[in-house]
């Protein structure tokens, strides 16, 4: 039997509900473990209940929603004291897709990467917080597919992911710090061109010291921003 083509109506459906979630949940206007209704969501955007499963099922890839078999869903959990064990992650991650990127990238990737870093410093400069953590996952991205390995891309998508919520939260503690805002962008930007200067030279050793100092970085503007001492002192043991 012929498969019937999917409803373009709900296809869009789907699409407009995930992008709403997805900003709703990174931005943390739903907060980490909040009940996500699908009568409620289909009220809202005006949608079916099965654009809204769709939805649900495409951010609980992400990590960002629970799916619980006859529970509904609800948002991913965030425990700060789990901080230290998601910068592990993001620091092995991180280090070994930048180190296969630098020794398998073709040039339309590496055309890729630069694109991507483009947009980030556009955003950068307007200081739009919003494009500032979808910019900087794209540029990761973008880095991650250029090393080849499908099994680490997705591991790693999902922490760029998560750490998309908790970088939200340290841009917008930010606010009426415009100096330490500018300086950490102004260091974010060097890194970026760092490690593209360092993959277009197929520099595989250079550019995973940049990506483990990448880290760093990241994780010295959440200490700095939103965490407590308890929290603080949790991370930064025994890295």
């Amino acid at each position: 039997m012929a498969r019937k083509p999917t409803d373009p109506g709900a296809a869009r459906g789907a699409e407009h509900v995930y992008r709403m979630l997805r900003r709703a949940i990174l931005r943390m206007e739903l907060t980490p473990g909040s009940d996500l209704d699908e009568l409620e969501i289909s009220a809202r955007y005006e949608v079916s209940r099965t654009p809204v499963r769709e939805a649900l099922i495409r951010l609980g890839s992400e990590g960002l929603v629970q799916v619980v078999r006859g529970r509904g869903a609800r948002v991913a959990a965030m425990n700060l004291f789990d901080l230290r064990d998601f910068f592990e992650a993001l620091d092995l991650l991180q280090r070994a897709q930048t180190h296969l990127a630098a020794l398998r990238r073709s040039d339309a990737q590496l055309a890729a990467i630069e694109a991507a870093q483009d947009a980030f410093e556009a955003a950068a400069t307007a200081r739009d917080v919003e494009e500032i953590n979808e910019t900087n996952c794209a540029f990761h991205l973008a880095i991650s597919a250029a090393a080849g390995s499908s099994h680490l891309h997705d591991s790693y998508e999902r922490a760029l992911i998560e750490g998309m919520r908790v970088g939200h939260v340290s841009f917008v503690e930010h606010a009426g710090h415009e100096t330490r805002l500018r300086e950490h962008l102004a260091q974010t930007n060097c890194h970026h061109r760092e490690l593209i200067a360092h993959i277009r030279a197929r520099d595989a050793a250079a550019a995973e010291r940049v990506a483990a100092a990448h880290v760093d970085l990241f994780r010295d503007r959440i200490v700095a921003t939103v965490l407590t001492p308890d929290i603080t002192r949790a991370i930064r043991t025994d890295k």
